[in-house]
């Protein structure tokens, strides 16, 4: 068994409420074990973006360096982001 502390902490009702309905299907013993479910999944995604940074980031960032001319013009970037937002507000409506 990992060793275990404890920590005490306020959540939103509705962070409550989530909690409680995660034990209440059987998907979890505890709200602690949710919790640290959940900060584990947490954790697991800011290793893989910090993974993706230092790779994928450092690589292109060293590439347009050596060629600034492959940049993309920050007009046609704002364009890509403003589509996407677009898209992802449709797709939750």
């Amino acid at each position: 068994m990992p060793q275990v502390s404890t920590l005490q902490v306020k959540l939103s009702v509705k962070s409550v409420e989530y909690l409680k309905k995660k034990v209440a299907s059987g998907e979890f013993a505890s709200e602690s074990d949710a919790l640290d479910d959940m900060v584990a999944a947490r954790r697991d995604e800011d290793a893989e973006l910090e993974q993706w940074l230092k790779e994928v980031i450092t690589d292109r960032h060293e590439s347009y360096l050596a060629n600034p001319s492959s940049g993309i013009p920050i007009e046609q970037v704002e364009k890509h982001l403003e589509e996407r937002r677009r898209r992802r507000a449709e797709a939750r409506a």
